[in-house]
């Protein structure tokens, strides 16, 4: 494997992750030991220290809001943020459905992404 990512890429991701105020996206990771973590939405606690043995870390990029029990949840769309954040900082990544998933490792790996669409 390839470093796709540095320690000064990942702490750019996490201090803006940590500046969002209303709302932070969930997240999970795999590990260069195959572990894939389940996701979690605490940036300050839970990350998986050192980044330097993240192979991919996936966001979710919707956050979807409780109005009722008969309504259906009112979903908000944060990917222009985010992935605008994402290019400044110079991460690969790629986007499928309601997830980007930032690779520390190359080649790519696609474990457990959602499907592209046809």
């Amino acid at each position: 494997m390839v470093g796709a990512a540095n320690n000064t890429k990942w702490n750019e991701l996490i201090s803006f992750m940590r500046a969002l105020s209303d709302w932070r996206p969930s997240y999970r990771s795999k590990s260069v030991t195959g572990h894939i973590s389940g996701w979690d939405a605490e940036w300050f606690y839970h990350l998986p220290l050192p980044f330097a043995c993240v192979q991919w870390l996936d966001i979710g990029l919707h956050e979807q809001v409780s109005v009722g029990r008969l309504l259906p949840p009112k979903i908000t769309d944060h990917s222009e943020p985010i992935l605008s954040e994402l290019r400044k900082i110079g991460l690969e990544f790629e986007v499928r459905g309601d997830v980007v998933r930032i690779w520390g490792y190359l080649p790519k790996c696609y474990e457990d992404f959602p499907p592209a669409k046809a």
